[in-house]
């Protein structure tokens, strides 16, 4: 058996925010193994870019439960004009072959809207489900935002509730308070652009590098941490951070009141990315390898939102995740075995600074990751990578 995994596609509506360029690669990819036997396909969450789409933004700052259920099927209908030839070849090879369909954050809408999760399977066939675990190899696929604190759910003792990602809500009020406001006043580049910045500390250099590179007339960048600030002050972001930092929340007080103006507010927002950047760097094989070597379980509160309960694995000799838009393959010895660990990466861009320099600007590049894993006698796994590099003509560079 051959199983082919992807992740974090993004693949969106045309909006400023779909930065899918590479409709023509992933069709000659899905269409080399949809000629193989035995071949299934698994994407590894954020296949659709659902939560920063046209029909997200106009339902404006619902509550998420809310925007869960008024979210309808055309968001997928759209996605799907603007990429005929992914979605062909998808409808091709579900003919034949199955489709795992794992969601991420940017799509969990699919795993609990009935309508949307129905119209996609109305175009190819497709399993939608919170995780992937394939017992007989012992490998599980996930896609990592449940150990991330910003985009897992927490949970609301008090009133025995789910408390949404707080990174849906970051992303929804940026797009709608930040985007809108300025989509008028800068080239668009400018608003794809800044979500794909990596590592996200960059940011700040980046909206500076923008502003020459672009002539742009304003501070985007003062405006960026402005509407940050105001989206912290809200009921929501601070209902998140009492739940979730009790201590810090009081402390975020003194940085987030109007008196303690852009200084204090800009150290705030900078600080709570360096720790999000020092995350980044690890927290996902942290997690893979703990539950590799045995020494952490997936706990009920890491599946808040996606199963009920903690589940077990018989045995576990793999762990696939995406998100983190990096790719990775690492061996883990465990008890005189090998044992793995594999990142998707990300088929959207990213943009990141030549040379890890600030001087030498930023280039904007993409790394068509798969991995395929076959099983292969006596238990044994082959596990081929490829990475396709593609680096974009920008005006950036």
């Amino acid at each position: 058996m051959k199983r082919l995994f992807i992740s974090d596609l993004h693949i969106a509506d045309g909006s400023s925010k779909d930065d899918f360029q590479f409709d023509l690669e992933l069709a000659d990819l899905l269409d080399d193994f949809s000629h193989q036997s035995d071949v299934e396909l698994v994407i590894v969450g954020d296949g659709l870019e659902i939560l920063e789409s046209q029909a997200v933004k106009e339902l404006g700052l619902l509550p998420f439960d809310q925007l869960i259920e008024k979210i309808d099927e055309t968001v997928v209908v759209e996605i799907f004009k603007q990429h005929p030839i992914v979605f062909e070849a998808f409808r091709k090879f579900s003919k034949n072959h199955r489709i795992v369909y794992i969601v991420g954050n940017h799509d969990y809408y699919l795993l609990k809207n009935k309508k949307l999760k129905e119209k996609l399977k109305e175009f190819f066939n497709i399993e939608i489900v919170p995780y992937y675990y394939i017992p007989e190899v012992g490998i599980l696929a996930m896609h990592g935002n449940q150990f991330d604190i910003i985009n897992k759910f927490g949970y609301d003792k008090k009133n025995g509730s789910l408390v949404p990602p707080l990174g849906d809500y970051i992303a929804r009020y940026m797009m709608f308070f930040f985007d809108e406001k300025v989509k008028s006043l800068v080239p668009e580049d400018i608003i794809r652009d800044y979500d794909n910045v990596r590592p996200m500390l960059d940011v700040f250099h980046w909206f500076k590098w923008a502003i020459d590179v672009y002539e742009v007339s304003f501070d985007i960048l003062e405006m960026w941490i402005s509407t940050f600030l105001k989206m912290m002050r809200t009921a929501d972001a601070k209902f998140w951070m009492r739940k979730n930092f009790p201590i810090m929340s009081c402390m975020s007080k003194l940085f987030l009141n109007k008196a303690g103006g852009m200084k204090l507010g800009s150290l705030l927002v900078r600080l709570a990315m360096k720790i999000r950047r020092v995350r980044n760097t690890d927290y996902l094989y942290r997690a893979a390898k703990g539950l590799l070597l045995g020494k952490r379980k997936l706990k009920k509160e890491d599946l808040l939102g996606y199963e009920d309960g903690k589940v077990e694995f018989e045995k576990l000799n793999g762990v696939i995740f995406g998100h983190i838009h990096h790719s990775t393959f690492r061996i883990i010895p465990c008890n005189g075995s090998n044992k793995f660990y594999v990142n998707c990466g990300s088929w959207r861009p990213v943009v990141e600074k030549v040379n890890g320099k600030k001087k030498y600007g930023f280039h904007k590049k993409a790394e068509l990751f798969y991995a395929l894993i076959i099983d292969g006698k006596n238990s044994d796994l082959e596990i081929i990578i490829n990475t396709t590099n593609k680096l974009m003509k920008s005006k950036l560079l």
